[in-house]
């Protein structure tokens, strides 16, 4: 007969597997914050890893049961070796708001962060360690109250050893996790499973959650016959500190600096991923009062213009509106429809102009048309521009970001920069073509930031209070044709003088597009307006 492995030692190993190899992530950081500390006490130091196995341990009394263990731990072995590796290899945080953002992702977007690397880590944390645990054979007490029981002796000890530690070291602890709230986000695996339930909860609450209309009495107040068209170009995970109109050393933007654009040097976005972000900008809420399920079941500055008659669509090349768009004509770009311009389940964003020439020189109304990028998204970032834009080199071309070199990294993103630049000079050439007919206009602003391995970090998503300005600090770029500044009595050379002297946010971008399209509504608030500002008399 095959050898049983009593209940509570296979919990242990378990949970000291969990607690060591699936925590490489919070070990490391770990490592670094108490490294600044050379007078940390070692019992405290000793009790950590004790602390961190007992958490393990008693959440795997509560998993692990008899007939359902086997495919629970198998399905965590899987999540926690793609949460340890997204953690190790780009420095990512799995809270609530990585979670909404995992939920929301598309396939395309989930197939770029294949890599050996990832192989790897599966063989090493999932696979093996899977056929670990399919050949074990665990063995039950008898009876259901013997086995209740001794579910029980296993959670006191737990709490026992947790409570011993908390009484010699716990203003330790408490110092540690309140200076570093981060923490609780890479115990692998609470971290996920905690936000995954907080999400799943919020979900089903928002089933009785009323929505709210907003804006229905905005009026269009245009009083030329020459329509308004904006094209609101909306980015992907571009900084702005990489926008040589913005001082970057590099001629990252060698169309646009010779377009007459307004640069706004000082701009913060709402979020630190696609999922929070898009939804904050286009809601009536700011940074400081934005609250996801809240805009999830209120209207935003879409349905307002689209409440006061203005024609409005939007164009999807980066997965989806994350809901902004559900209201309004919207479309996403076919990959199969463009297969020159799309590869690896993907397409680059010049797919987004087909089309856009027809819809300007047919407004016949006031007209809003969002264009969605996918722009620099990563970690493909090779994938995101036609080899003719491969400026700067040598370039990173695979997923595996943190095995490149910094430059080579920066080099391949650069490049996806000076893409984003000829699109939106193209975009600007199609509006300029139909000034006669139609006072244009172009407004490009991205969602979120990126980090590129300053400090280790990779990618984005880190929560808000801890992100490093790469992956909060956006561009925004305004170009107004002639016809738009004349009749919208915008002083130009005051905008361009806030540009570089006022700090603005995404916060901004509901008034000023409502203000650009010649909206009165309650809503709409002057103070937020950037062209409000410079108006003139």
């Amino acid at each position: 007969m095959k050898r049983q492995i009593p209940l509570f030692l296979f919990t242990l190993i378990v949970a000291l597997f969990f607690a060591s190899a699936q925590n490489i992530a919070l070990w490391q950081h770990l490592v670094s914050i108490l490294n600044t500390n050379i007078h940390t006490d070692s019992g405290f130091l000793f009790s950590i890893p004790v602390l961190i196995t007992m958490l393990c341990f008693a959440l795997f009394a509560l998993l692990i049961w008899p007939w359902i263990y086997k495919p629970l731990l198998i399905a965590l072995l899987l999540f926690s070796t793609l949460a340890s590796y997204a953690m190790v290899s780009y420095g990512q945080y799995f809270n609530y708001s990585m979670i909404i953002n995992v939920f929301e992702t598309n396939q395309s977007e989930a197939t770029s962060y294949l890599s050996f690397s990832l192989l790897f880590w599966l063989v090493c944390l999932f696979v093996i360690p899977t056929f670990v645990v399919a050949k074990a054979k665990v063995r039950f007490p008898a009876s259901v109250k013997s086995l209740l029981l001794q579910k029980l002796v296993m959670l006191i000890v737990a709490i026992g050893v947790t409570g011993v530690i908390a009484s010699l070291y716990y203003k330790d602890y408490a110092a540690l996790v309140r200076n570093n709230s981060e923490i609780k986000a890479l115990i692998n695996p609470t971290n996920y499973l905690s936000a995954s339930f907080r999400y799943a909860k919020y979900r089903l609450y928002e089933k009785d959650i009323p929505f709210q209309t907003l804006g229905t009495d905005a009026k269009d107040t245009r009083n030329t016959g020459t329509p308004n068209v904006i094209v609101l170009v909306v980015g992907e995970t571009s900084r702005s500190i990489n926008y040589s109109l913005n001082g970057y050393e590099r001629n990252t933007n060698p169309r646009l600096s010779k377009e007459n654009v307004i640069s706004f040097q000082h701009v913060t976005s709402c979020g630190t991923a696609t999922a929070v972000s898009v939804p904050c900008m286009f809601s009536i809420m700011t940074h400081d009062t934005y609250n996801a399920t809240t805009a999830r079941h209120q209207e935003g500055v879409l349905d307002v213009l689209k409440h006061a008659k203005v024609n409005v669509s939007w164009i999807d090349n980066d997965g989806g509106c994350k809901g902004v768009c559900d209201r309004i004509e919207h479309l996403s770009i076919d990959p199969k429809s463009f297969k020159e311009d799309c590869a690896h389940g993907s397409c680059y964003d010049s797919v987004l102009l087909n089309g856009l020439a027809d819809r300007v020189k047919n407004a016949n109304g006031d007209t809003v048309i969002v264009l969605h990028l996918i722009g620099s998204h990563g970690p493909t970032y090779f994938e995101r521009y036609p080899p003719e834009f491969r400026v700067f080199t040598p370039t990173c071309d695979t997923a595996d970001i943190q095995n490149c070199s910094r430059q080579q990294v920066l080099n391949t993103y650069d490049n996806t920069i000076v893409y984003t630049d000829y699109v939106l000079s193209q975009v600007i050439d199609i509006l300029d073509k139909y000034d006669n007919s139609h006072q244009t206009a172009m407004l490009y602003l991205s969602d979120h930031g990126e980090s590129l391995g300053e400090d280790g970090i990779y990618l984005h998503g880190l929560p808000y209070g801890i992100a490093p300005e790469e992956q909060t600090s956006v561009p925004m770029i305004l170009w107004m044709s002639p016809s738009f500044q004349n009749g919208h009595k915008v002083d130009q050379t005051c905008l361009k003088q806030n540009a570089k002297d006022i700090s603005y946010s995404q916060d901004n971008l509901f008034h000023t597009l409502l203000g650009m399209a010649s909206v009165s509504t309650r809503a709409y608030q002057p103070s937020l307006d950037m062209l409000h500002q410079c108006k003139k008399l």
